[in-house]
C-alpha cells in the first residue's frame, strides 16, 4: 500500500537554504533544457531525455530523478504551447517524488 501525505516540512535555515538551491538549480536546469528543446525543436519528454541527461548532471550537479523530473517539466511546459520559448522562474516549483523524497518512520527522518 502506498501512503500519499501532504505535510510541512520544518527546516533548520542550513536546510532551507541547501532545499531553495536545489530549486534554483533545477530550474535553471529546466531553462537549459528549454533552450534546447527550442533549438531542436524537440519537445517529447523521452526525445529530450536524450538530448540533454548527461550535460544536465555534469553542468548542474542534479541527482538523477530531479534531472529526469526536469525533462518531463519543461516537456509537460511545452504540451500548453510551443509557438514561444518557456522560461522558468528560480523560486518555480519542483516535483518531489518517491525517488526523490523519503521517509524513514521508524527513524523519524526524512531522505532526499
Amino acid at each position: 500500500m502506498k501512503l500519499i501525505a501532504q505535510v510541512k516540512l520544518q527546516t533548520t535555515p542550513e536546510q532551507l537554504a541547501a532545499l531553495k538551491q536545489t530549486m534554483q538549480e533545477a530550474n535553471r536546469a529546466c531553462d537549459y533544457i528549454s533552450s534546447v528543446a527550442w533549438e531542436q525543436k524537440t519537445f517529447n519528454q523521452y526525445a529530450l531525455h536524450k538530448l540533454v541527461y548527461q550535460d544536465v548532471r555534469k553542468q548542474f550537479g542534479l541527482s538523477a530523478q530531479v534531472t529526469v523530473r526536469c525533462s518531463a517539466k519543461v516537456a509537460d511546459a511545452y504540451k500548453l504551447d510551443k509557438r514561444h520559448q518557456r522560461k522558468f522562474k528560480p523560486q518555480g516549483a519542483i516535483t518531489y517524488d518517491d525517488r526523490i523524497l523519503s521517509w524513514q518512520m521508524e527513524q523519524s527522518q526524512v531522505s532526499i
